[in-house]
């Protein structure tokens, strides 16, 4: 069964997101990415990856929202890091827009 995850966009821009999966469970291997957009509000559930790779290895959020471009990219280089953590333990992924930053969350 493939990799599910709601992501929850809280913010008023546009997001374009880019999900990298993971081959098997090592972090520094990937096996492709799932690219989407996520309006304003919306909420979404992605699918990526397959039986073999359900695991996320990172992300990547990119806007142009009110005059400012944004991109942020991160990525997992240890297993069971805080990245790694929220990307792969959560089935719920929100994105908060905080001042000039947008910030990543997870929930079961």
């Amino acid at each position: 069964m493939a990799g599910l995850k709601t992501f929850i966009n809280n913010s008023a821009a546009t997001l374009q997101m880019t999900l990298f999966v993971r081959q098997g469970t090592f972090p520094y291997n990937q096996d492709g990415t799932v690219s989407f957009t996520l309006n304003p509000q919306q909420q979404l559930d992605v699918q990526y990856g397959d039986a073999l790779n359900p695991f996320l290895n990172g992300l990547s959020l990119f806007t142009i929202f009110q005059g400012d471009l944004y991109s942020k990219i991160q990525f997992v280089t240890v297993a069971e890091s805080l990245l790694d953590n929220l990307l792969n333990t959560n089935s719920v992924i929100t994105i908060t827009s905080d001042e000039t930053d947008y910030v990543i969350s997870g929930s079961p």
